[in-house]
């Protein structure tokens, strides 16, 4: 084990007695100077995590229990009415350590914010600091009540018989005023509720309804554009949707966005096109941090996402109790997603997801959550080793780190459950074999408390840290990893030391105590594309295989797998979707010549699948949607950020909106026990779709069993 902290003398994490993962031993410890803007920060003040508790805790105890402030906040939870009682919570803690936050005061601050609640075994999965402008220091633990009350032309609107439901979208640059999101009178919003999670506090604000950012209301939107009528850009400065945060713009600014269009797909009535709003959908919309671009390996995001969730579900609450509707029905779209992970459902975000959903379906309020497969199917971002590949003792691969990266890689290798790795080892060579080293994949005893792990840094010949290798039993639940994290090959600071770009070559080896027979071992890299919007100057690295054919034997580009080759399309799913809770979806194209409304579909080029065949799952579609109008044509046209504007925005993000859309009129149609009995399939028996045709192993694992349009 080596040192991981900053401060490059002491080795202090191993006296850390709350849980840091590998991520956070990077980006908070010997990685700090690669890190984004915010994490090179010395002087943060708002941290903020996922926390989980070993056992489930009440909503009461974390909020109301200890005796005068403790630097720690929740931010707007659903169940505390109700008394749900959960493992994992959203917080935000403040850092009281001065200044830097190195891993040793990452745990300081963490645990004393959660003494008494917290026991030395809770574990935190960090997230993007909260802007001091955007925090709102409460005196108690949790934001006040929002000052709302119903639509009353919603209340006296004969609905026909369809029932009142939510519509919830998660997402950034959401144009909340659009003309697409009223109601028919072009006057009255749809959208009961919207929070902008990194809107600045307004001034004389003393009750904030919020714990960071700003929410707003239907009659706050209403009034919005009263005032400013057709300048949007006005509004939306007003409303604080276009601050800055850290430094990085909002998206909103932007002519189009990737939120602008999915929540069109998803909630968008045009009335130019003679669609009528249905009344009976109400709409709220979650509008993520602009950092959410900066880093896209899946870290820095979680607690803005499950609290995303938790006001999605409290705020729905309300929306209940004022139309009178018991038991409403919400539909939340997280067209989001990553490429590592698990993929077996037991991922920090995804399980604390899972619990959420569960507890509320617990008390019969049908919830649905849709989310998309993916777009990583040709990038060679995973890969798979067998016992076989194995069978001489090693195996050794390629990773392919690209120059004038500025942005850190990371790849993941996972092993099949249960497998103690004990007797095995993982050695990683750089380009030209100028960097070298080794991890025996044992955890150090020196770690206490939190996940058995292990570290071992990744040195220069000259002594620079360039790299991490690290182990851990994640969650402690028998499924082991390693990481391997690599600064960036051309950092921002030109003094730094970089990571060399080339194939970098890992070699996995295994003893001859090491069992011999076992499921395959799996590798993903983590996406790391550069987001025009945000310019953060990532390369995505990929992995290397000379036996991975780019194109078949006609030249066109090839959609199998080739069992010679360890790297793997199949397999490539959303490190977010394979919850049991959630619906996926897939993209698809309509095939050259088929009808209009056929089941005539490829699967669109990048759009994601599960593993096909035999073997240890990794996540599973459940169906697809459009999401290219061609294959001359690609992407969906939906809107833009302003009203009248129109943009197309291609992958598999534009495909599940649709699906939402169309479970959301579901709900509004179905029976209590239509809905009860389709409740264990996600909803997917109500929604109305073709069933697809003459399916291989690879169709359904690429689209499922049926198309939704």
């Amino acid at each position: 084990m080596t040192d991981i902290t900053a401060n490059g003398g002491q080795d202090k994490a191993v006296a850390l007695r709350n849980y840091l993962g590998p991520y956070e031993a990077w980006n908070f410890g010997i990685g700090k100077d690669y890190a984004f803007p915010v994490y090179r920060s010395t002087d943060v003040r708002f941290l903020t995590a996922l926390a989980e508790h070993s056992e489930p805790k009440n909503p009461h105890t974390l909020a109301d229990g200890g005796d005068g402030p403790r630097g720690m906040w929740l931010p707007t939870i659903w169940g505390r009415t109700d008394g749900v009682s959960l493992k994992f919570w959203p917080i935000v803690v403040e850092n009281r350590s001065g200044g830097d936050i190195a891993p040793d005061c990452l745990s300081l601050n963490l645990s004393e914010a959660l003494q008494p609640a917290a026991t030395t075994d809770a574990r935190f999965r960090m997230a993007f600091p909260v802007e001091e402008t955007a925090m709102h220091r409460l005196e108690g633990r949790l934001p006040s009540a929002p000052d709302w009350s119903p639509d009353p032309k919603v209340q006296a609107t004969d609905l026909q018989g369809r029932t009142l439901n939510i519509l919830a979208v998660i997402d950034d640059g959401i144009p909340f005023a659009h003309r697409n999101f009223r109601a028919a009178d072009g006057k009255r919003s749809r959208l009961e509720f919207c929070w902008l999670q990194s809107a600045h506090g307004r001034d004389g604000d003393e009750t904030p309804s919020v714990l960071f950012g700003r929410e707003l209301t239907r009659a706050d939107i209403e009034q919005l554009v009263h005032a400013h009528g057709d300048d949007e850009d006005a509004l939306y400065e007003v409303a604080g949707a276009s601050e800055r945060q850290f430094g990085s713009g909002a998206a909103i600014r932007r002519l189009a966005t990737h939120g602008a269009n999915v929540m069109d797909i998803a909630a968008g009535a045009n009335p130019d096109k003679g669609l009528v709003p249905p009344e009976e959908t109400r709409l709220i919309a979650v509008q993520l941090p602009n950092t959410y671009g900066w880093d896209t390996s899946s870290f820095g995001k979680d607690m803005y996402m499950l609290s995303a969730v938790h006001y999605i579900l409290e705020r729905a609450e309300r929306i209940a109790a004022g139309y009178g509707v018991p038991d409403i029905r919400v539909t939340i779209n997280i067209s989001y997603g990553f490429s590592a992970g698990r993929h077996d459902g037991q991922g920090e975000l995804e399980a604390a997801i899972d619990e959420l959903v569960e507890k509320r379906r617990q008390l019969g309020r049908p919830t649905a959550i849709v989310i998309p497969s993916g777009n990583t199917f040709l990038d060679r971002l995973h890969g798979e080793i067998t016992a076989e590949d194995l069978a001489s003792g090693a195996f050794e691969f390629t990773w392919r780190v690209q120059p004038n990266d500025r942005s850190s890689n990371y790849l993941e290798i996972w092993f099949p459950d249960q497998l103690d790795p004990g007797d095995f080892g993982v050695e990683v060579s750089g380009p030209f074999g100028k960097v070298t080293a080794g991890l025996e994949l044992k955890p150090d005893p020196a770690y206490q408390h939190g996940d058995p792990r292990n570290f071992e840094t990744i040195r220069t010949g000259s002594g620079d840290a360039i790299g991490q290798i690290s182990l851990d039993n994640h969650r402690r639940t028998g499924r082991w990893r390693v990481l391997i994290a690599l600064a960036p090959s051309e950092p921002h600071d030109a003094a730094l030391a970089a990571a060399p770009a080339g194939d970098w070559k890992v070699t996995l080896k295994r003893g001859p105590a090491a069992p011999a027979g076992h499921g395959p071992i799996y590798l993903w890299v983590q996406r790391d594309i550069d987001l025009e919007a945000f310019l953060t100057g990532s390369r995505q690295s990929y992995l290397h295989d000379d036996d991975y054919r780019l194109f078949d034997d006609r030249g066109t580009g090839d959609d199998t797998d080739r069992s010679e080759s360890h790297v793997k399309r199949f397999g490539s799913l959303n490190g977010m979707a394979t919850g049991a809770t959630t619906l996926v979806v897939s993209g698809a194209v309509p095939r050259i010549g088929a009808l209009p409304g056929s089941a005539e579909i490829d699967a669109s080029a990048f759009s994601s699948a599960g593993k096909s065949g035999a073997g240890d799952a990794v996540g599973s579609v459940d169906c697809a949607a459009p999401a290219d109008r061609s294959i001359i044509s690609p992407g969906i046209v939906a809107a833009g950020t302003r009203s009248g504007s129109y943009a197309s925005v291609q992958g598999t993000s534009v495909a599940a909106p649709l699906v939402a859309r169309r479970l959301s009129e579901a709900f509004a149609t179905h029976s209590d026990a239509d809905i009860k009995n389709a409740e264990e399939d996600n909803y997917l028996p109500i929604l109305q779709k073709l069933e697809l045709p003459g399916q291989n192993e690879d169709d359904r694992a690429r689209f499922g069993k049926f198309l939704v349009i």
